[in-house]
């Protein structure tokens, strides 16, 4: 009897049990070895999941795209449940950074190689925010 076989076997024996139970063992073959641990127990579904708190919660990632067209950098930032209203963008010249915000809270920080450049244009569509910034050479 193979080790999927057993452990549906043991499945099926304490699927009527409510006591917490768990099982050890091993399954050997010419190649390999496979120890394994079931541990089976009641389900309690009368109690509500905690839920995380803000702090553990994953950060959410932004999709982000650069390209160079001829002097200009195209930015686009999929912001995925980010409101128009809450946008927020602003170009620190002397860091050269560009930062997102949602409402008050910074998601997307761009650091630029460029010295003295300049947010030419911004739009958003789609969920999807897009930055055009020029270089702005020196007069010859």
């Amino acid at each position: 009897m193979g080790l999927i076989e057993r452990l549906v076997r043991l499945a099926n024996e304490l699927s009527d049990d409510d006591a917490k139970r768990t099982y050890a063992g091993d399954h050997e073959t010419p190649r390999s070895r496979i120890n394994y641990g079931v541990s089976v127990g009641p389900i309690d579904s009368g109690r509500p999941k905690e839920q995380r708190s803000q702090s553990r919660q994953r950060r959410q990632e932004y999709l982000t795209n650069t390209r160079t067209e001829e002097d200009e950098l195209v930015v686009t930032v999929d912001l995925l449940g980010v409101s128009k209203e809450d946008i927020g963008v602003t170009f620190d010249a002397e860091t050269g950074t560009v930062e997102i915000r949602d409402g008050e809270r910074p998601i997307k920080r761009l650091g630029l190689e460029w010295e003295d450049a300049t947010v030419t244009n911004a739009s958003y569509n789609n969920h999807v925010l897009e930055l055009r910034i020029e270089r702005e050479l020196p007069d010859e």
